[in-house]
């Protein structure tokens, strides 16, 4: 069974790293992790873990308008409510991302990072992400084996991506990407501002340097006193290898659960078959 936060010590947020999912997140909660910061929180974390996405499901719909399921102005998601998933946490990235200025709002001490990335790249990029999650496979997944599991991981990764796009199905999304790329960094830094100082502007390929100036950490060195390479991991790579493991899973426990009403058909079936041949 998958650990929660309520499981694990409780930890002050202290870094938010806010870039979008696709801009290097992997390699960057390797880069905060070997910076000594505790429990950084990358969406792949999160798959396979039902209470996290119970938590992010609920979110959602506290903070996008344009959600059906929206509960209505007036009611944000709280501090208290993120550290269900959080507060084990001192950093978080990736998928926490979709959330930007309402996570900067709920941890008011926190700094942040925002990772930017030229869009062209990262729109080519994260078109693995939204076929990932719509199509015919997907589809089956989050229209039959997920609710037969109680699972909604697929379902709450497409209510997210839609309210945080305010759109209403696939298509908008991929029409309306490029202006909801622009409004997400826009809210963060209008949201930064009120704290001079507390944000960080990334790019990808911008080394140790900067981001541990920000942090006010060392820059990380080997034995000899080199300074350690920062990391570059392949997060589509490690992300599809997550997805086919999980859908694996899936597909097992699936067949677990439907092995008893499969005995029982064929059992019905066979004696069936003997009546009408036996002349019962």
């Amino acid at each position: 069974m998958a650990k929660t936060a309520a499981d694990q010590p409780k930890r002050e947020m202290r870094v938010l790293c806010l870039g979008l999912f696709r801009t290097g997140t992997y390699s960057m909660a390797q880069a905060l992790t070997t910076l000594g910061f505790k429990n950084v929180y990358h969406g792949l974390n999160s798959l396979g873990n039902n209470a996290d996405w119970a938590v992010l499901d609920n979110a959602a719909d506290a903070t996008f308008p344009t959600l059906p399921t929206y509960r209505g102005p007036g009611k944000p998601f709280t501090r208290d409510e993120w550290d269900q998933i959080w507060g084990s946490c001192e950093a978080v990235t990736d998928v926490a991302s979709i959330y930007g200025a309402t996570l900067a709002r709920a941890y008011p001490d926190a700094q942040v990072v925002l990772i930017e990335r030229d869009y062209e790249k990262w729109s080519k990029s994260v078109n693995t992400v939204l076929t990932s999650l719509w199509g015919p496979v997907p589809n089956f997944f989050v229209g039959v084996v997920e609710p037969l599991l109680g699972s909604s991981t697929g379902l709450t990764n497409r209510k997210m991506l839609l309210g945080w796009a305010g759109v209403k199905d696939e298509k908008e999304l991929r029409a309306n990407l490029r202006s909801a790329w622009e409004r997400h960094h826009e809210e963060i830094r209008a949201e930064c501002e009120k704290t001079p100082g507390r944000l960080l502007n990334y790019r990808l390929g911008d080394g140790w340097e900067p981001l541990c100036e920000f942090l006010g950490c060392d820059v990380p060195r080997d034995e000899e006193g080199k300074p350690l390479p920062f990391p570059h991991a392949n997060e589509a790579a490690a992300l599809r290898r997550k997805i086919m493991d999980q859908q694996v899973i899936m597909l097992k426990n699936l067949a677990a659960k439907a092995a008893p009403w499969v005995a029982v058909s064929a059992v019905a079936g066979a004696s069936w078959w003997w009546a009408m041949h036996k002349g019962f």
